[in-house]
């Protein structure tokens, strides 16, 4: 079921740009700078290539290296009915394709009999998994509602769902792994729009209406495209559902070489000697011994967060914390649509739930909590501890809104996850940005029937109207989101009733079945400002 494997999804989405072709596209082969492939119809109205290589396999010598361009391009037709290798991760039963470090693949959806003359808009997705897991061949992912509902408004769109290297093997942080390396599976994302650039026109696509789709602690990507954008033009607008901002802590590339931290902890496990030599060290190990080690270490933290995207030195993806770029202002400004769920938390609350723990020891219990969420949390000083215990006290029945559970601990865990880490963080940009390029800002609370009441309106149930797994009750509300997204993929506009976000008009589209209206942003304010403060952002990494 969708709502069993919550943890497991993040994405984005990139709208392409038009190119000059023209025509109809009589044949399911296509030509691409990495090959011709061969498509397949489908007996609902789409067309799709599943497979199609964006890069050299990152394996061997290029084991956690930044993607690599293909240099020689295969003459045969290869087939693309069926989906390439999900990246190494832990085992799942959600990912849709066995796993294999040869991974970085992308998929293309379309409306079926598309002229190249239409070039039409594409939305690019990048799945979610908080940078630790997911897969494109998700089949909860599947694009058809979507682009079903684009055909019957008139404003056709295709679809694009993009692999990246995750956990370990996308995101190994040291001040041993070179600067251009770090943050691998961000410059996968990257490669991947590139890629699109190139040869989206080939299916119909316009390459410079490219879109991102963000969702979750991975909409972080989508974000982190916009923060520290590429010199070259990849897309023209994004949609970050629920993310972080867009991460959850982001320390320098070396906190992770401290004894007991991933990287010290990964060399020792796997007898790489420390230092210098560590990284080639790691390239070198067998693959299942390096994976092995990899998810033993995943399974023992919270969440399985065990990496984050990382600050590096110069020449890095990343070269500041993310808080302080939006402070400077100086990030793509392109449109921006993006919003939180009303309990973000729940999902990622659960280690506290239904726990026998003394009054007198709650507050102490709530901050490891939020200490073993973080990937130093020696940062963070006690008198931050305080207030976020004062902010969410026990017992407050305040916390969750209607969907309280009465379950103290879990309520302020719950509650302060979703501030934290996804409406101060979406406040955090829209509050610099207001000024700066158009926004759009959601809220989303409808509990859709048939999920559990005391996860509430959980991180990422929104998507499952987006992707046409709802009941009937849910048709005309999914409807009406299917078309915001469209009408922002389209026209870089949601359309009425959205308002836009601006200094003078700060509001926010409350998204809930029978009662879509405009609020003020002004809800939970002093938590959001208290979480966004200087102080414990700088304190948090973030």
């Amino acid at each position: 079921m969708w709502r069993n494997n919550l943890s497991a999804f993040v994405s984005s989405v990139l709208l392409l740009l038009p190119s000059s072709a023209s025509g109809r596209l009589d044949t399911l082969d296509i030509h691409t700078s990495s090959g011709i492939f061969r498509g397949v119809a489908t007996a609902n109205g789409t067309e799709r290539w599943l497979g199609i290589p964006f890069a050299q396999p990152p394996i061997g010598s290029l084991r956690f290296k930044a993607p690599v361009p293909f240099v020689n391009r295969s003459t045969s037709i290869q087939d693309a009915s069926t989906f390439g290798n999900a990246c190494p991760q832990v085992p799942s039963t959600s990912l849709g394709a066995p796993q294999s470090e040869d991974c970085l693949f992308l998929n293309v959806f379309r409306p079926s009999n598309i002229s190249t003359s239409e070039k039409i808009p594409v939305l690019v997705w990048f799945y979610g998994g908080a940078f630790m897991n997911g897969a494109a061949s998700n089949p909860q992912f599947d694009p058809t509602f979507l682009i079903q509902r684009s055909v019957a408004t008139s404003k056709p769109i295709m679809f694009v769902s993009v692999n990246y290297r995750v956990n370990t093997f996308g995101f190994l942080a040291s001040s041993h792994v070179p600067a251009s390396d770090l943050n691998a599976g961000l410059q996968d994302q990257r490669a991947a729009l590139e890629f699109l650039q190139e040869n989206i026109a080939a299916f119909g696509g316009d390459p410079e209406k490219a879109g991102l789709l963000a969702y979750g602690r991975c909409a972080g990507s989508a974000e982190a495209q916009v923060l520290f954008p590429s010199s070259k033009k990849l897309f023209r607008a994004a949609i970050f559902d629920s993310s972080t901002g867009p991460f959850k802590t982001a320390p320098p590339a070396s906190t992770y070489d401290k004894p007991g931290f991933p990287f010290a902890s990964l060399v020792n496990l796997t007898g790489c000697p420390s230092g210098p030599a560590s990284f080639a060290c790691l390239q070198n190990l067998p693959f299942e011994t390096l994976n092995n080690v990899s998810v033993a270490m995943t399974n023992e933290v919270l969440n399985g967060q065990l990496w984050q995207p990382t600050v590096g030195p110069a020449g890095s993806f990343i070269t500041e914390r993310p808080s302080q770029r939006i402070a400077s202002g100086k990030f793509l400004h392109v449109p921006i649509l993006a919003g939180t769920n009303l309990n973000e938390g729940t999902v990622f609350s659960q280690s506290v739930r239904n726990l026998s723990v003394l009054a007198s020891e709650e507050d102490a219990r709530f901050d490891t909590f939020i200490k073993q969420l973080l990937i130093d949390p020696s940062t963070v000083t006690q008198d931050v501890f305080d207030t976020i215990n004062s902010l969410y006290p026990a017992n407050d029945s305040s916390l969750g809104g209607q969907f309280n559970t009465g379950d103290s601990l879990f309520d302020r865990a719950e509650a302060w996850y979703t501030d934290n880490m996804y409406l101060s963080a979406r406040r955090l940009l829209f509050d610099k940005a207001a000024s700066l390029q158009p926004l759009f800002a959601y809220f989303f609370t409808e509990f859709i029937p048939g999920n559990d009441p005391s996860l509430g309106v959980f991180h990422g149930s929104e998507l499952e109207l987006l992707f046409g797994q709802f009941p009937a009750v849910e048709q005309e509300f999914a409807n009406q989101m299917a078309d915001f997204y469209i009408n922002f993929i389209s026209d870089l506009n949601p359309g009425a009733p959205w308002p836009q976000f601006t200094p003078t008009n700060r509001v926010v589209l409350q998204l809930m079945r029978d009662n879509i209206t405009a609020i003020p942003d002004d809800f939970l304010v002093n938590k959001t400002m208290f979480l966004d403060s200087a102080h414990v952002l700088s304190e948090f990494q973030k």
